[in-house]
């Protein structure tokens, strides 16, 4: 057989440029890579379910442990029902290591990682931590903690949406769009709801809700939800039979658990960075090593499931017992302020998992609490827990929209829509009203990174002028001449330069302060940060090409030349800490070109010079956002047109 020649090799190579250009600059080829992205991440939801149940019957003997209760199944039947304090901290000598080894991450982990990638980040999430995070959180479900999926396959989805990205070299506006498509893939799997995930990723992930967005996600949600089906089936997560309002008076209540939802939603966020703030400032006063970490806090959410069995994992069944009226209206309370204690605990003391689950659970018990004391039968409190579970987790993620579709999607009830939507339009009002972070932000908040600031969205973002500064076209010196100076600024094309004092004396300075490209009466400084000579140079003000021409008028009719520093001089300085905004306000109402940078609480004469903000730069910086705007709406093009985009060309 002979090798294919160097024609054939040449059709080869352009039909894989051809089609790199397509998934590159083509929507259609974008829809096909999130199809991709889709099914890789309905694979990996598939296998991190089985993951979860392998790990949880392993330990207790049953794939949900608070079906039936009781002792052990399973290896750790020796220890009779005081296995649940020994399943943490087997799990958790297992978590710290692997966490420690290989989770290390730039972005974060979970939900609030995905959305610093998505928006403030280029769409990267590293496969190999997000992979740790999945391993870890098999062990932590399995084990007992009283956390959910949602986080670690989010952030796996999302790196597989990610790594497809990068290895075509996608645009970041693509290479986003699929770390959404990603999440929203795995979302879709986890929860066997296609259209919530494809809403949790506009709402909480890319907050975008364009054609091209959701087409995305759809495209991405569809696939895995069809993979998962074909592997795990497609039975309702919560099996109810069909409930309904009884009559519209009882909207009155709807509308207290909506707002009591929203308040819970927050004490939820609220304790589970509180639970973290204790347990870290614990485990550092007794200097406990981060590997360690989950071990030791193991035997404390150990202690919490002897008392309170039903806080073992994901606790599926005992929100199907609460919906199912076999709670007391005393139970049902308690269960509500277990499950926020135990997700706290887990979380705070290094266990890894989500909280989306969890606040399911919560909302249930707390909406069957109510519906036991308003309407005591078992449609009741069944109607009032299903709209209870989209009130807390409007409450705590604020996300209406993947709430009211989520709770359809997971139990069928189509015919409690109404009051689902009043409860969650309440508690988004609720929680907008107390707090500006949700439970997925406020992590992202507390180091450092508020992604909902409007300011921050902004081209310049809350940049200060130390962050803006650049060195100055050129300095000039105190006793430079008219003429020296006329030259400088002319080569400059800068209409201001800062003018400084004459450096002291030395055996080998040049009494003009140095030159920059060997013009006479120039400082050859660097103002980047203040960590060139510039930093060093006190400046004395600047002056302007106005002023330098008037001078030099007034010399050459005869008057006595002069010096730069002999002039008078505009005492308009920036301070290095003053936001974008102070900087643009400052560069407006002077109407110079460009001011000079100094230290904060200097300013006038014998300020150091730290560098320059102008003009110039702000305009550059205009241009890259808007070209960067202009690249991206040419991936938004369709094929009708093109065509007449061809057609024009053709018949021009």
């Amino acid at each position: 057989m002979t090798p294919p020649g160097p024609g054939r090799a040449g059709a080869a190579a352009r039909a894989r440029r051809a089609l790199l250009r397509l998934a590159r600059y083509h929507r259609s080829g974008l829809f096909v890579l999130a199809v991709v992205v889709g099914l890789v991440s309905g694979g990996g939801a598939v296998l991190f379910r089985i993951g979860i149940d392998s790990w949880t019957r392993l330990l207790t003997g049953a794939e949900d442990y608070t079906e039936a209760l009781g002792p052990s199944q399973g290896v750790l039947s020796f220890a009779g029902r005081w296995f649940v304090l020994l399943a943490p901290v087997i799990s958790g000598a297992l978590v710290g290591p692997l966490m420690a080894a290989l989770g290390r991450t730039t972005t974060g982990h979970g939900v609030g990682g995905v959305i610093w990638s998505a928006r403030r980040g280029d769409g990267t999430v590293a496969p190999v931590p997000a992979l740790a995070s999945t391993g870890a959180a098999i062990l932590t479900i399995g084990g007992g903690g009283a956390v959910g999926p949602e986080g670690p396959i989010a952030e796996l989805g999302a790196s597989a949406g990610s790594v497809v990205g990068r290895a075509l070299g996608l645009p970041v506006r693509s290479a986003r769009m699929l770390t959404a498509a990603g999440t929203a893939a795995g979302i879709a799997s986890a929860f066997n709801a296609p259209l919530a995930g494809a809403f949790f990723a506009m709402e909480v992930i890319l907050v975008d809700f364009t054609v091209d967005a959701f087409a995305f996600v759809v495209l991405a949600s569809v696939s895995s939800s069809v993979l998962s089906h074909h592997l795990l089936g497609t039975t309702l997560s919560l099996s109810l039979p069909s409930l309904s309002l009884g009559g519209d008076a009882q909207l009155g209540w709807v509308a207290i658990l909506g707002v009591l939802g929203g308040l819970v939603g927050i004490a939820f966020s609220r304790c589970r960075f509180l639970a973290a703030d204790g347990c870290r400032d614990l485990l550092d006063a007794i200097r406990l090593p981060q590997w360690a970490r989950p071990a030791v806090g193991g035997l404390a959410l150990g202690a919490l499931l002897l008392a309170v069995p039903e806080m073992y994992g994901e606790s599926s069944a005992v929100l199907g017992r609460a919906l199912g009226n076999e709670y007391t209206t005393t139970a049902l309370l308690a269960l509500t302020a277990a499950k926020i204690a135990a997700t706290s605990l887990t979380m705070g003391v290094g266990f890894v998992g989500g909280v989306f689950a969890p606040s399911l659970l919560i909302g249930g018990t707390l909406g069957a609490w109510l519906g036991s004391l308003v309407a005591p039968t078992p449609t009741g409190v069944a109607v009032f827990g299903v709209v209870g579970m989209g009130a807390v987790f409007t409450g705590s993620a604020r996300a209406p929209m993947t709430a009211v579709i989520l709770i359809i999607e997971m139990t069928g009830q189509y015919g409690l829509l109404t009051p689902l939507m009043l409860a969650v339009a309440l508690a988004t009002v609720t929680s907008r009203f107390l707090t500006r972070t949700t439970i997925y932000t406020e992590e992202l908040r507390r180091r450092g990174e508020d992604i909902d600031d409007p300011v921050g969205a902004t081209i310049v973002g809350r940049a200060t002028a130390r962050d803006l500064m650049h060195e100055p076209p050129a300095v000039l010196v105190a006793s430079a001449s008219l003429a020296q100076a006329a030259r400088i600024v002319r080569a400059s094309g800068s209409t201001s330069l800062p003018v400084v004092a004459d450096p002291a004396p030395s055996a080998d300075a040049d009494p003009l302060g140095g030159a920059v490209d060997d013009a006479p009466g120039a400082s050859g400084a660097s103002a980047g940060g203040g960590s060139g000579a510039a930093g060093r140079q006190r400046l004395l003000g600047c002056v302007s090409a106005v002023a330098l021409a008037q001078a030099a008028l007034e010399e050459r009719q005869g008057k006595a030349p002069r010096t730069v520093g002999e002039l008078p001089l505009d005492q308009e300085v920036i301070s290095a800490s003053l936001g974008t905004t102070a900087v643009l306000r400052a560069l407006v109402d002077s109407r110079a070109s460009g001011l000079p940078v100094v230290e904060p609480g200097t300013a006038g004469e014998g300020a150091a010079l730290l560098g320059w903000v102008d003009q110039d730069e702000m305009v550059r910086r205009l241009y890259r956002h808007q070209h960067a705007a202009l690249e991206a709406s040419q991936l938004r093009t369709s094929l009708g047109s093109r065509t007449q985009v061809w057609w024009a060309d053709r018949h021009r």
